[in-house]
């Protein structure tokens, strides 16, 4: 990516989804589904088999879906 911050933006529907433009979505095991924080990338498809993780916490999974996201 770039040397900027990554901009996280709570979804306003749902306040367990976090989303960045250009990385993808951070989800957390309540609005989600169990076992902890979910990242899926906006280059894969919305589908289970594509999730990354699970994370213990919101901010591993944000920092792993930027790291990934920087690979891209």
């Amino acid at each position: 990516m770039t040397d900027k911050s990554t901009i996280w933006e709570q979804d306003g529907i749902d306040s367990g989804w976090f989303l960045a433009k250009d990385i993808g979505s951070v989800r957390s095991t309540a609005s989600y589904r169990p076992g902890g924080w979910w990242f899926l990338a906006k280059w894969l498809p919305d589908t289970e088999e594509h999730d990354i993780g699970p994370f213990k916490t919101k901010a591993a999974a944000m920092a792993e879906a930027e790291r990934l996201a920087a690979l891209q």
